[in-house]
């Protein structure tokens, strides 16, 4: 059955509070359709909500209340999308079980995780978004070295590996990524896991389930930002479209 969904500020609201109250390669771009492109919204408002519980429990009086702030502009932000959209969004509900919808949200998803830790780095989205990995090794190299000259360090080069959490320009984008990363585990195991196919050569475990774990753990280390780019363009987003049979838009 097939309905045009009118949703007002409190309904989405309602969502929030279910627990505690150079180079350039072509990047994926997966068609997607009215179905994955609302429940991608949806989940990015479950994202902001864990985020907001988390800061509830674990930070301090002034930490809290900075991520209260950015989690709610960003969650007016998205309901703001939502109802600018509200008119012409056709979502059919049956959908929201099918496994390429599912999977096309998945690496929506993904792109996010790219934009917010690239924010998180000072890196525009369309660096992250295209694989500019030459672009983006210079705004890394740059940063480590702004890091490395105010903590009086020696003048060797920086090590690009992991990163320090003193290269973070926004901590607030970085735990939107890491919490996005592992929503995407919990959406993989709920909904996918059981009609995976990317299985390698006497290797138990999927391709795909590996990529998702990979890309929470780069992210939990503060890896660099073209690590980030190279797991989901290289692996997440190639295992979703081989497991799930995603099209590409032409």
């Amino acid at each position: 059955m097939k309905i045009y969904l009118l949703f007002s500020p409190f309904l989405i609201l309602s969502l929030l509070f279910v627990n505690n109250f150079g180079i350039i390669v072509t990047a994926h771009n997966f068609d997607t359709d009215d179905n994955s492109t609302f429940l991608t919204l949806i989940n990015m408002i479950l994202i902001e909500n864990q985020i907001i519980n988390n800061s509830l429990v674990d930070s301090s009086t002034n930490a809290r209340e900075s991520l209260l702030y950015d989690s709610v502009d960003n969650i007016n932000e998205i309901i703001d999308d939502i109802l600018i959209s509200e008119d012409s969004l056709l979502v059919d509900s049956d959908q929201f079980y099918n496994n390429t919808i599912i999977a096309t949200m998945m690496a929506n998803l993904g792109d996010e995780v790219l934009r917010k830790y690239g924010y998180a780095f000072g890196i525009p989205s369309n660096v992250m978004l295209n694989m500019n990995f030459s672009l983006a090794n210079r705004l890394e190299m740059n940063s480590s070295q702004m890091v490395d000259t105010s903590n009086h360090s020696s003048h060797d080069s920086p090590d690009l590996g992991n990163q320090s959490v003193d290269l973070l320009k926004d901590k607030y984008q970085y735990n939107n990524a890491l919490e996005t990363s592992k929503r995407m585990i919990e959406i993989y195991e709920e909904e996918l896991e059981s009609r995976d196919t990317t299985f390698q050569d006497n290797n138990d475990i999927p391709l795909l389930k590996k990529s998702l774990h990979e890309l929470k753990e780069n992210i939990e280390n503060i890896s660099q930002p073209s690590k980030i780019m190279e797991i989901v363009h290289g692996k997440v987003h190639p295992n979703l479209q081989t497991a799930f049979n995603l099209t590409l838009k032409q």
